[in-house]
């Protein structure tokens, strides 16, 4: 069984307390219900108490000691950022200033405040709380997994689905039972389809969206409020320098924050010698000094990634941290207890590979920095679809048999026809027309629903348990403004190319490009046919 019920850690992690900080780490639980003992599982004693009051209203914001929550009250108002954030256009780079700013938009209205919000990078879950109403959205790519919903009429609003099964005695859905133990489910990896939890009284918050809880009604509901307009692609050579220019200027930008943000830690850029943490670099190039490097080996795959990353940063002059992961060492002890505390950080929807388990209890023990720079969301900006199913051209439109033959292989009938409904649901909920008009469902299928789902689950439940992450392209503006770009030059990695050597030729002159190896031609054909192939059945 990949699942476990509430209440199954507490004898090992009594054996092993160690890990009790490492469950649920760098949480949030935002909720109008008291808990009354914080010492006791699944808290430990390592959850503080923040209360967001106003206007006869009362929330605890319950969050763990490694994480941040920030307040700020004005008028009618009260606002709430629980996690990082920083400016890239105005430079802010303190939660409180950025919290006034949000402020003073919201004065003028909601819409500009999410403007202001678009402008902020970072790892978050930001809202406000006025007459009875509480508003709440995760950050632009959802690298704060954010799940919602109403249990014994109370609000939970929180970062790890299963923290609110542990207080609340919920138990997993059998749809969820029987898609996590199915045969197939460790291919494309584990994450859940739609905007489903493990769980029916909770759901997932989608990126841009917002969730609104009503007091009076008891009532949760989300509505959309980006894209407005839309998103139209440049069509000249000089249109496209330009924009290459403007990104270069923001990246510039946020790694001058990331850099002043935390002047007493030590913060690294994790470099793999392939297009997206080379961006991450080039765009330092003004902040070298401020920042350390290293990569990784874990396993014969990434080698050949690590040492790229050594050849190029040695061309700049750099420093470089080659770490490998030992295959056996002392700080392995407990590793099973571990393995199920990573378990029911994300939700108890599959087990992690023994190698990634290791990788974390090594960086537990041995973390190579306080702050990782990962340069996750930047894949949005490459047609990542077209080259992953190896396809030129995608209906206009999709339907939910095609969105589900996208995100992971479903051979099993029963689950065809559930998962089929699931993402119905889940694009009546979030999408129409205008809003696929305004932008492609291709770039909002990986923008809103892959790197939420998948790559925001494993931020939030497993590779921040070693130490804190932040990802400068997590940008809502840096992120449209890729999408400008035709998707011909996209598909090719034209932004990533021009903008390295327009920020870093030194990095160009190298002549050093890594690829992924498993993703080969043969794969992104058969995937392909698996597509066309599966996305028209019905059951």
């Amino acid at each position: 069984m990949s699942y476990y019920y509430p209440g199954d850690l507490k004898p090992e992690l009594e054996l092993y307390p160690q890990f009790q900080e490492r469950l649920y780490c760098r949480g949030f639980l935002l909720t109008d219900e008291e808990i009354k003992n914080l010492n006791e599982y699944p808290f430990y004693g390592n959850w503080r108490d923040h209360m967001i009051t106003g206007n006869g209203s009362c929330y605890h914001v319950y969050v763990h000691k490694d994480n941040n929550c920030y307040c700020y009250s004005k008028d009618d108002y009260v606002m709430f950022l629980v996690g990082h954030a920083y400016n890239p256009f105005d430079m802010a780079i303190d939660e409180n200033d950025i919290l006034r700013k949000l402020e003073q938009a919201l004065e003028m209205g909601e819409d500009a405040f999410w403007q202001e919000e678009s402008k902020l990078t970072g790892v978050f879950v930001t809202g406000f709380l006025n007459n009875g109403k509480l508003v709440y959205s995760t950050d632009c790519a959802g690298m704060q997994l954010v799940y919602h919903g109403i249990v014994d009429n109370r609000i939970f609003i929180t970062s790890h689905s299963k923290l609110v099964a542990d207080i609340k005695g919920l138990e997993q859905t059998e749809y969820i039972k029987r898609l996590t133990t199915s045969k197939l489910w460790p291919l494309w990896g584990t994450w859940l389809p739609g905007d489903i939890s493990p769980y029916a009284e909770l759901i997932r918050l989608n990126p841009n969206c917002k969730g609104v809880f009503l007091e009076k009604s008891k009532t949760v509901s989300v509505e959309r409020y980006y894209p407005k307009t839309v998103i139209s692609e440049t069509k000249t050579e000089e249109e496209f320098r330009s924009t290459i220019q403007e990104l270069g200027r923001i990246m510039s930008n946020t790694m001058k924050c990331i850099a002043a943000k935390w002047p007493d830690k030590k913060i690294s850029i994790s470099v793999t010698g392939g297009k997206d943490s080379m961006t991450t670099l080039a765009c330092s190039r003004e902040n070298y000094d401020k920042f350390s490097f290293f990569s990784y080996i874990s396993n014969l795959d990434e080698s050949v990634d690590a040492y790229a990353a050594k050849d190029i940063l040695s061309h700049l002059g750099l420093k470089h941290e080659l770490i490998e992961i030992p295959e056996d060492c002392p700080e392995y002890n407990g590793i099973e207890t571990f393995k199920k505390v990573m378990q029911c950080n994300n939700g108890c929807i599959g087990a992690n590979k023994l190698n990634d388990i290791k990788k974390r209890m090594f960086f537990c023990c041995h973390p190579p920095c306080d702050i990782e720079v990962k340069s996750w969301v930047n894949e949005t900006g490459r047609g990542w679809e077209y080259n992953k199913f190896n396809k030129k051209r995608f209906p206009k439109y999709p339907y939910p048999g095609y969105w589900r033959a996208m995100h992971k292989a479903y051979i099993n009938p029963w689950l065809i026809r559930e998962t089929d409904k699931i993402f119905s649901d889940y694009l009546k909920k979030y999408y129409s027309k205008e809003v696929f008009d305004r932008l492609s469902w291709l770039e909002l299928y990986f923008w809103e629903f892959a790197c939420n789902a998948c790559e925001g689950c494993i931020l939030t439940s497993e590779h921040r348990v070693s130490y804190e992450i932040t990802i400068p392209f997590n940008n809502r503006r840096y992120i449209e403004l890729m999408m400008t770009v035709p998707v011909e030059k996209r598909r090719v990695e034209g932004i990533p190319n021009a903008l390295i050597h327009y920020m870093e030729p030194r990095i160009t002159e190298t002549g050093i490009s890594v690829h992924d190896v498993s993703h080969t031609n043969f794969r992104a054909n058969m995937m392909r046919i698996y597509l066309e192939i599966f996305s028209k059945i019905r059951f």
